[in-house]
C-alpha cells in the first residue's frame, strides 16, 4: 500500500499551510545537516513562515558568512553581477556585527541572572 501522490499547489487553508510549515520545516534543517555533514559543504538555509517567523540555519559560522562569501567570490558562483552588490555586501556585515553584539548582550545578561540568583 502506497502513498497518494502530492499535489504540488499552494494550500488554501491558512491553518493548513502553517501545519504543513510546521511539520516539514525541521526535517528541511535536518536534511540540510545531512548534506553539510556528509558532502563536508558550507550550507546556508532561511526560511519564512506564513506568518512570518524566520527558521535559519548554517553549517559553519553564521548565515550571514557564508552570504558574504557569496558576494565575495561572485564569479565563481554566477556569471551575472548581484544587484545592489555592494549594498548588500555592507548590510550582511553589519548584520553580522549586530547579530555578534547581541549575542555577546544575551551572554552578558545571563551572567548577571546567574549572579544575583547566587546572591
Amino acid at each position: 500500500m502506497g502513498r497518494n501522490k502530492l499535489v504540488m499547489k499552494k494550500i488554501e487553508n491558512s491553518t493548513s499551510r502553517q501545519q504543513t510549515y510546521s511539520k516539514r520545516k525541521d526535517s528541511i534543517v535536518k536534511k540540510a545537516n545531512e548534506l553539510a555533514v556528509l558532502c563536508d559543504t558550507d550550507v546556508a538555509l532561511l526560511m519564512f513562515s506564513p506568518t512570518g517567523q524566520l527558521t535559519s540555519y548554517s553549517s559553519r559560522g553564521s548565515v550571514e558568512d557564508i552570504m558574504l562569501r557569496v558576494v565575495n567570490r561572485p564569479g565563481e558562483l554566477h556569471r551575472r553581477p548581484i544587484p545592489n552588490e555592494q549594498y548588500f555586501s555592507q548590510r550582511l556585515a553589519q548584520l553580522k556585527y549586530e547579530s555578534e553584539m547581541v549575542e555577546k548582550i544575551a551572554m552578558l545578561t545571563r551572567r548577571s541572572l546567574i549572579s544575583s540568583i547566587k546572591d
